[in-house]
């Protein structure tokens, strides 16, 4: 047998746990190339798991080119492991949610064939324009010079469409004032880098994007969290803060959030725009899904209010259109686009300008207006079977009623461990997005994400209703210890 342990107490995901042991002793030879692996039926009857958490492990492995699996012959170690590999450990595995690697979590869980996963907002991908994106890439392609180096700032081509689709949303812009970035997460990296330095006080919303709150550990940035509630951005709260501290930086998602999907409200917009102008900090707005409205149009930017130039404004066309473009833009003064397309330049020069030749093509072709609609249909359908299941077992939990974007935000009930109850619901086969990635520090209560745009109505009731049992069984499982320990406990006297 294999002879390594798991602990359930961890933060780390069992079959993850089984991944990283088994990893270790190939790495430490302590299983050799061609050395037979038990079946995943004795390696889960030894440690006392399901068959899918150690089918996950040896999937993940063999993803790695760690093991070899053949058809009524059993799995191996690999004969011939990654070269990379071969003379080094692996790195330990991440403490927990919050540890570097919470993206890759979240993309692992999504890639898993054998899972329901709600756990990372990914846009539907049959609604992704191949096709069209096919043909305007052959015509790109025509022209050798679009395979070659392109400026720093982006193709003026597609800087000049970036600045026609961002009228739709309030932001007028000359196409000298975009920087067409590797998708939202460079344009938090950049807008870190160019404005930040190591010490200074960034605010973000508390919950929040994860890949900012990396961003800013990697920068040893203190990180300061502010409440929301249906409202969005607690302003008094902000208040409060920026009187103690003097944040150089404040991130939000102010319409659609993520995770919550809520927006701030008018007021509060006029309100954040002036405490920025007040206490002299910029605020980095994620607009990823602000195209992405069902119920009415979606609220304008807070770009589009800006008469100080304390917004630096960045969009994606991730969620819109396709998340492998990995294409973005920042808008932002020219003195700040200036120090932005250095940061740009230290990472990674230029963004590829046969993608960027390739979209401005698409674009000019007023082909995403259509796209959009269609887009925001399926959502809006797949919004509403979520809340309709959610409704379901309305007395366990509370959920947000997003007008927009592709999440939805459940808070757990009083007494229910948040890592007990997504561990539990991966072992039945559903992922979804602990709440506690979402935060900087931890939190006494429990929340998790849903991300409904990659699924059917039917695959959205299905996922729902087994996380709706399990909570049920949960609930009345402690109902019954708490009965029972009242029941047993001794007087204090």
């Amino acid at each position: 047998m294999l002879h390594i342990t798991v602990r359930r107490e961890s933060d780390i995901p069992l079959y993850r746990q089984v991944t990283e042991s088994v990893a270790k002793l190939i790495h430490q030879g302590a299983l050799t190339p061609g050395a037979r692996l038990p079946p995943v039926r004795e390696v889960a009857a030894e440690l006392g798991l399901t068959r899918l958490t150690v089918h996950s492990a040896y999937t993940e492995l063999q993803a790695r080119g760690l093991i070899e699996s053949h058809v009524g012959r059993g799995t191996f170690v690999a004969a011939r492991l990654p070269t990379a590999l071969r003379h080094k450990s692996p790195p330990e595995p991440p403490s927990g949610w919050q540890a570097q690697g919470v993206l890759a979590d979240l993309l692992r869980l999504s890639d898993r064939p054998d899972l329901l996963s709600l756990a990372q907002a990914m846009p539907a991908p049959e609604t992704f324009p191949t096709r069209a994106f096919g043909r305007a890439l052959v015509a790109a392609l025509a022209d050798p010079s679009s395979v070659g180096y392109g400026p720093i700032q982006g193709e003026s081509a597609l800087r000049e469409q970036v600045s026609r689709v961002l009228l739709e949303r309030g932001v007028a812009t000359s196409p000298d004032g975009v920087l067409i970035t590797a998708g939202a997460q460079q344009a938090i990296e950049l807008a870190i880098r160019a404005f930040t330095a190591p010490g200074d006080t960034m605010l973000i919303e508390e919950p929040t994007y994860p890949g900012v709150i990396e961003a800013a550990a990697r920068h040893e940035l203190r990180l300061i969290g502010i409440p929301m509630d249906a409202g969005g951005l607690d302003l008094a709260a902000l208040e409060a803060v920026c009187r103690e501290r003097a944040p150089r930086l404040l991130y939000t998602v102010a319409t659609f959030h993520n995770p919550t999907g809520v927006s701030l409200a008018p007021d509060r917009r006029r309100a954040l725009l002036e405490c920025a102008r007040t206490r002299r900090f910029l605020i980095l707005e994620d607009d990823v899904y602000g195209q992405l409205g069902y119920d009415a149009q979606s609220p304008p930017t807070l770009k589009a209010g800006d008469t100080d130039g304390r917004v630096i404004y960045s969009m994606s066309f991730s969620k819109m259109l396709m998340p492998g473009l990995r294409l973005g833009a920042l808008v932002a003064e020219p003195e700040q686009l200036a120090a932005l397309a250095a940061a740009k330049h230290s990472i990674d020069l230029v963004c590829s300008s046969l993608l960027q030749r390739t979209l401005a093509s698409y674009l000019r072709q007023g082909r995403l207006d259509a796209h959009l609609a269609g887009v925001c249909a399926r959502y809006r359908e797949r919004r509403d079977a979520t809340l309709v299941a959610l409704d379901r077992f309305r007395d366990r939990w509370q959920w947000t009623r997003p007008a927009g974007g592709l999440n939805v935000w459940v808070t757990l009930p009083e007494g229910i461990g948040e890592r007990d109850f997504c561990l539990a619901a991966l072992e039945r086969g559903v992922g979804i997005a602990p709440g506690r990635a979402f935060f900087a520090q931890p939190q006494r209560h429990g929340f998790f994400r849903l991300c409904f745009g990659a699924h059917s109505p039917e695959q959205l009731t299905q996922a729902i209703t087994v996380l709706g049992t399990l909570l049920s069984e949960q609930t009345r499982r402690r109902t019954l210890l708490l009965a029972r320990a009242s029941r047993e406990s001794a007087p204090l006297v």
